[in-house]
Formats: structure tokens, C-alpha cells, sequence
């Protein structure tokens, strides 16, 4: 059965513009909501152990094993700020799958089943985000900056297909977390349909660690519509179960199409 991940995230994206844009504005009055779509070309770099040893060959690399090629994924999100600039709420979706079919170049453990090296292996990665941000802010109606703090899940699973020590075998792993960062959040509005926006987030506790940043520029050509694009980063480090551990590292550049009401 599919967990029904995305359409809880999607049902909160819809459920916090709904009340946001429930609040009257002027005409006169800056935009404060904006829901955007991205575009992200990533290729996911890492490791990982579900074998519940330490033994030689029971990490898996996401790029010496499985060769992953760029792909592009999805961001779904929805903004907010306060009339005076100094609150500013966020929610989004983040969905990558990378899909491989391939030779390994070495045998390797996941899951209890040893994987030969020299036979034929379809690997598949699926990574799922969702968080919300809130960020208080000082400054004034050009530049805005200060400290943020976000919640959320993060999902990752990798299901391999392909040949083992005791035949053709299919198996599979993941880490669902929930996850925090604290931060700092910065948007400069550089000209009247040009803003400049970077935001990142950390945080270390216990075996967890968790990073992410991004950094871009929105352009509107008209009143409610532009379009974004930029630079984005994250990684982090999950244990499950000591020795299990599942780290991730994917960065690259987005592009979007921004709504704001």
C-alpha cells in the first residue's frame, strides 16, 4: 500500500493558502502569498547500511554502486508573510526518484541478501521532504533578515532488484524521519519585481545530522506572476537501529514559476 505522504503534504499546502489569502488586502498593498512550483536537477551522493553489521561490504555508495544520473524533481511551496514584514511562514514538498539499471562493479549486503558482483542490478531511490518554516524578521521594506526555525519529515527509500547468493531477489529499505533545523532566513528586494532570497537551516543531535540552503532570485514581469530560480543544497545523516545509517547529500540548480495573491 502507497503512504499517503504527498497528499497529506499537498492537503496542508492547500489548507494554508486557503487561510492565509482569507485576510483582505488593498490594492496598494504588496502581495503577501505565493505559491510556487520548481523544478530541481539533482544527483544524489551517499551511503548506506541496512545489513545490521559492520562487516566489509555492508555499505552501499549511492555513486560507486548505483551511478545515479541527474534527474529533476519536484518542489511544490507556499509562502507567507505579515503585512509588516516580520513574520514570514513556509511549507513545502520536495519529491526526487533516481532509477538505475546496471552492471555492479563489486558483491555488497543489503537487507540480509548479498548482491555478486558482474550481474545485473535496477536500483531505485526515492526522496520525499516535507517541512514548515517560520521566520522572524528585522528590517525594512527593502531587506529583511532573521533567525528561523523548521519541522517536518524526511522519507527515503532504496529497492534494489537483481542477483544474489541465493537467486534473483528484490529488496528494500528506508529511514522516515522527523527532522528540525534552526536557522537564519534573509529576502532583499533589490528592485520592485526583483527579490533576492537565501535561507539555511542546521542541526546535530545525537547520530542525526541534518543541513540545507538555498539561494536564488524571483523576477515578476506583472503584478502576480514570475518566475524564480537558483541554487539548492541538503544533506543529512540518519541512524536507524545502530550500525544502520542512511547519509544523503544532493545539491543543484532549480527553476520555478511563482504565483502570489
Amino acid at each position: 500500500m502507497k503512504k499517503p505522504f504527498p497528499v497529506l503534504a499537498f492537503i496542508t499546502l492547500f489548507v494554508l493558502a486557503f487561510a492565509a489569502s482569507a485576510s483582505a488586502q488593498s490594492s496598494a498593498d504588496k502581495p503577501k502569498n505565493e505559491i510556487e512550483a520548481r523544478g530541481i536537477f539533482t544527483i544524489p551522493t551517499g551511503s548506506a547500511n541496512f545489513s545490521g553489521t559492520t562487516n566489509s561490504g555492508s555499505t552501499v555508495d549511492f555513486r560507486r554502486d548505483f551511478d545515479f544520473n541527474t534527474r529533476l524533481g519536484l518542489q511544490l511551496r507556499y509562502a507567507y508573510r505579515s503585512t509588516n514584514g516580520k513574520h514570514k511562514i513556509v511549507a513545502d514538498y520536495n519529491q526526487t526518484s533516481w532509477n538505475r539499471d546496471r552492471i555492479i562493479g563489486r558483491s555488497f549486503v543489503f537487507q540480509g541478501q548479498t548482491y555478486l558482483a558482474n550481474a545485473q542490478i535496477d536500483s531505485n531511490l526515492k526522496l520525499r521532504t516535507f517541512r514548515l518554516m517560520y521566520a522572524y524578521r528585522w528590517g525594512n521594506e527593502k531587506f529583511r533578515i532573521g533567525p528561523m526555525i523548521d519541522v517536518g519529515v524526511v522519507n527515503t527509500h532504496l529497492e534494489l532488484n537483481g542477483i544474489t547468493a541465493t537467486g534473483t531477489r528484490s529488496t528494500e529499505g528506508g529511514v522516515s524521519k522527523f527532522a528540525a533545523t534552526v536557522g537564519y532566513d534573509i529576502d532583499y528586494d533589490a528592485a520592485p519585481n526583483l527579490q533576492l532570497f537565501h535561507n539555511l537551516g542546521l542541526i546535530k543531535f545525537s547520530g542525526d545530522h541534518l543541513f540545507h540552503t538555498e539561494a536564488g532570485v524571483k523576477f515578476f514581469p506583472s503584478r502576480h506572476f514570475g518566475a524564480s530560480g537558483g541554487y539548492k543544497w541538503e544533506r543529512y545523516r540518519f541512524e536507524e537501529n545502530d550500525p544502520n545509517f542512511l547519509k544523503v547529500n544532493q545539491h543543484g540548480p532549480f527553476f520555478g514559476g511563482v504565483v502570489r495573491f
